[in-house]
C-alpha cells in the first residue's frame, strides 16, 4: 500500500512520503547496464571531462572543476537507493539524474526514475515528481508501473493537480494488473477528491460512492490496510452535501424562504450525518476534516440566516432588529459550531496529529467563535 493522503482543498498529508523500495528487492537482479551513447560534459569555466566508456562501464578522469569517478548504471544505482536510506535526497538525486542522463536506456532507469519521483515528491517539486512517476510508469514492469501511478495520483492530490489524479487512475484502470481491495478504494477516492477540487459534484460524489460500495461498514473499512481512503470517500460525500447547503440561497420575507430554510437544514442535517461516518471510519486525519466541516456546517447556516438579505423597504433600525434578535434565537448553532471545533482539537492532541489543516484551520476558529457564543449577539 502507498498509504499517502495530500491535501487538495482537502487533507491531509500525514503519512510518510517515503515508501519501501522497490529498488532493493530488484537491484541484485539486475544485472549490469546497458551502454549509452558518449556524451562529454563541459564545467563552467572548465574543460571536458576526460573519459572512456566501455559496453557497460565508464571512467571519468580527474579535471580541476571534480574528481575521478567510475561507475555503471547499476552502481549510480546502488549509491542512490542507499543515499535516500540515509535521508539524504539531494545527494541521492544527484546520483540518480546522473544514471538517466549517461545511461538512458539501461534496465534499471525505471527503477531509478521512481526514486527519483519519491524525492522530488518529498521536497513538494510538483510537476517535477510527476514527470518522474510518469517515466517510471512506462516501464514493462507491471507492479512498477501500477505502483508508480499511485504515485502519480498522490502527486498529483497533494500537488492540487486533478488532472494528473484522473490521468493516473484512468491509467490503472485500463491495465491487466488486478487491483486489491484498498487499491479501488484508493483509487476511487482519489477521483472522488480530484472531480470535487475541479468543481464537479454530481462526478464527485458517484465516484465517492463507489469507494464507499466497497467497504461499507465499519467492519469492512477495518479490514483493510489502510483506512485513510475510505475515510476520504465520506469526506467527500459530506463535502458535496454542504456544498450543496451553501448553494440554498436565503432571502428574509421572500416567496420561497420557508422552503428555502427547510432544503438548507435537511442539506445541513444530512451532511452531518456523512461526516459522522466519515469519523467512524476511523482515520484520524480526516476525521479532523470531517470534525471541522460539522462545525462550519453550522457556523454558515447561522450566517446565511443571520445574514440574509433583507426587503429594499427595511430601514436600519429594523434590520438591526432582524439580526439581533434571530442571532439570539440561533446562539445554538453557534454553540453547535464550538462544540464540534473543540472536539476536533481534543481528538487531535489525543491522537496526535500534526501538520494537518483541519485541525489549524479549527485552533485559529475556535477562540473567535468562542468570544461570540460568550458574548452574545
Amino acid at each position: 500500500m502507498r498509504n499517502i493522503s495530500g491535501t487538495s482543498g482537502a487533507p491531509p498529508a500525514s503519512t510518510s512520503l517515503m515508501r519501501p523500495l522497490l529498488a532493493l528487492a530488484l537491484s541484485a537482479t539486475l544485472g549490469c547496464a546497458t551502454a549509452a551513447a558518449p556524451r562529454p560534459t563541459t564545467p563552467p569555466g572548465g574543460a571536458a571531462h576526460r573519459s572512456l566508456q566501455g559496453e557497460e562501464f565508464r571512467v571519468v578522469g580527474a579535471s580541476a572543476a571534480t574528481r575521478g569517478d567510475a561507475f555503471d548504471a547499476t552502481l549510480l544505482f546502488e549509491r542512490g537507493v542507499a543515499l535516500m536510506r540515509e535521508q539524504r535526497c539531494a545527494e541521492a538525486m544527484t546520483e540518480l539524474d546522473r544514471l538517466v542522463r549517461e545511461f538512458p536506456t539501461a534496465s534499471v532507469v525505471p527503477l531509478a526514475q521512481y526514486n527519483r519521483g519519491l524525492c522530488l515528491q518529498r521536497a513538494q517539486r510538483w510537476p517535477d515528481a510527476a514527470a518522474a512517476m510518469t517515466a517510471a510508469a512506462t516501464t514493462r514492469e507491471a507492479e512498477l508501473a501500477h505502483d508508480a501511478l499511485f504515485r502519480l495520483a498522490a502527486v498529483g492530490a497533494s500537488g492540487a493537480n486533478p488532472q494528473w489524479v484522473l490521468e493516473a487512475t484512468d491509467a490503472l484502470q485500463s491495465r491487466a494488473l488486478p487491483l486489491s481491495l484498498g487499491d479501488r478504494v484508493e483509487l476511487f477516492a482519489r477521483r472522488a477528491s480530484a472531480r470535487l477540487a475541479a468543481g464537479e459534484l454530481d462526478e464527485a460524489e458517484r465516484e465517492a460512492q463507489r469507494a464507499v460500495a466497497i467497504a461499507p461498514t465499519e467492519d469492512a473499512v477495518h479490514a483493510l490496510d489502510d483506512d485513510t481512503h475510505a475515510a476520504e470517500a465520506r469526506v467527500v460525500l459530506g463535502e458535496v452535501t454542504r456544498r450543496r447547503a451553501a448553494a440554498v440561497r436565503y432571502e428574509v420575507e421572500s416567496p420561497d424562504a420557508e422552503a428555502a430554510i427547510v432544503r438548507r437544514v435537511n442539506l445541513v442535517t444530512h451532511a452531518h450525518a456523512q461526516f459522522n461516518e466519515a469519523i467512524r471510519a476511523g482515520n484520524p486525519d480526516w476525521a479532523a476534516a470531517a470534525g471541522f466541516r460539522i462545525g462550519e456546517l453550522y457556523r454558515d447556516l447561522y450566517d446565511a440566516i443571520v445574514d440574509a438579505p433583507t426587503p429594499p423597504a427595511w430601514d436600519d433600525a429594523q434590520r438591526r432588529v432582524y439580526r439581533a434578535r434571530t442571532a439570539e434565537r440561533l446562539r445554538p448553532l453557534l454553540q453547535g459550531a464550538l462544540r464540534s471545533w473543540e472536539m476536533t482539537l481534543t481528538m487531535a492532541r489525543r491522537t496526535g496529529i500534526t501538520n494537518n489543516e483541519w485541525v489549524r484551520r479549527a485552533s485559529e476558529s475556535v477562540d473567535r467563535l468562542r468570544a461570540a457564543v460568550e458574548s452574545g449577539p
